[in-house]
């Protein structure tokens, strides 16, 4: 019987110690500390780390992604439509097209990355930032992949793309999709290389004035 009895009290003894230990690591002052590096974190990933990354609140990465976009859909719709139509002219274009988004993206990826280097490891931010940059590449893989299996049929205009290209594009377009809305994430949820909120109000102001 006493034997039982202890037993509760060793049980309860660590329980209160358990509890002593969350209360101490969420403490005012650590949970001070956090927001503190959280906003440090989230100030630095608003300002460029150098002039090429485009001025504070106007980055040239997201400018410079619509080439690679709008050049990769339009590459899977002329394979589609030489696949698809009669006279299979459609090739050519999209060879063309696939390499011009090959450029641009590789271009785009270089500023991507001086943007990427402002965020802080470890955070939310960075591993979004991260997953954004992997899907990014395979796409601009699946393409490049694609061009020089265009390149080798010699016919590719006549007969309507490979189908190894077709499918291809229809990998990478699809990855794109989920790429760029993570890369959107980045932009409109976490606020990644935008104006602070301090400046937002003032150009929503009505008596701010004008500076642009």
């Amino acid at each position: 019987m006493p034997e039982e009895s202890e037993q509760p009290e060793e049980q309860s003894e660590q329980a209160a110690e358990q509890a002593a230990a969350i209360a101490e690591a969420s403490s005012p002052e650590q949970s001070g500390q956090s927001a503190e590096q959280a906003e440090r974190s989230m100030r630095a990933a608003h300002r460029p780390s150098m002039a090429a990354a485009g001025p504070y609140g106007h980055p040239i990465h997201p400018m410079l992604v619509t080439i690679p976009i709008g050049a990769f859909v339009a590459t899977l719709a002329f394979d589609i439509a030489s696949v698809t139509i009669e006279g299979r002219a459609y090739g050519r274009p999209a060879v063309w097209l696939s390499l011009i988004g090959i450029v641009g993206g590789l271009v785009a990826s270089l500023f991507g990355l001086v943007d990427y280097r402002r965020l802080t490891k470890g955070t939310r931010a960075h591993a979004v930032a991260t997953r954004h940059m992997i899907l990014m590449d395979v796409v601009l893989i699946c393409f490049v992949v694609g061009f020089f299996v265009r390149r080798a049929d010699s016919d590719y205009y006549l007969y309507g793309t490979p189908k190894i290209a077709l499918a291809l594009s229809v990998v990478g377009v699809g990855i794109m999709l989920i790429g760029g809305w993570l890369g959107g994430k980045l932009a409109y949820s976490y606020g990644s290389r935008v104006a602070d909120e301090s400046d937002q109000i003032k150009a929503h102001s009505l008596s701010a004035p004008s500076t642009d």
